[in-house]
């Protein structure tokens, strides 16, 4: 495995460590689910970063297109590893989350569109759904964060390689 394969793969296992210490020690908090989701972004933009770095630092000569693949590369390795997670998290971990939510919105429901809201909330609110758009999130996001760090990256190599490059 190349080493900007690795920084991806370490980036999103900190990230599942991240949510499961999360699950065990700190109490279920809406504001805190935000901050996992930021925690999230934040190793991803980390990870692409110093793994677009470490094939720079290799690849000197590289053009653009074999730039953004190799970004592409990373970005579907962190997806795919926290895509895989969040399936499983919803699904044997912490099942009952969702189940809370549909509850939710089921108590929130005017007594006529109970079935139309159970119908919808069951689909919104299920690990599949939830991890298959987290996969297609995150592939979009990182296309367009691979788009910039490289341009800046072309723009500005001494940023990434160091000045004695």
């Amino acid at each position: 495995m190349k080493q900007y394969q690795n920084i991806a793969f370490i980036a999103a296992l900190t990230c599942v460590i991240a949510k499961m210490i999360y699950f065990l020690f700190l109490p279920p908090n809406e504001a805190w689910d935000n901050y996992v989701r930021l925690f999230y972004l934040l190793a991803f933009l980390i990870a692409l970063f110093f793994g677009l770095r470490s094939f720079k630092i290799r690849a000197t000569r590289s053009d653009f297109t074999h730039d953004v693949k190799t970004g592409m590369k990373i970005t579907s390795i962190f997806a795919l590893i926290i895509s895989i997670f969040t399936w499983i998290y919803y699904t044997w971990i912490n099942p009952e989350y969702f189940a809370n939510r549909i509850s939710d919105a089921l108590s929130q429901a005017p007594e006529e569109s109970i079935e139309a809201i159970e119908t919808n909330a069951s689909f919104i609110f299920n690990a599949f759904t939830h991890s298959t758009i987290t996969l297609l999130s995150m592939m979009v996001i990182g296309f367009f964060y691979t788009l910039i760090m490289v341009l800046i990256m072309r723009a500005k190599p001494e940023i990434f390689v160091g000045s004695s490059q």
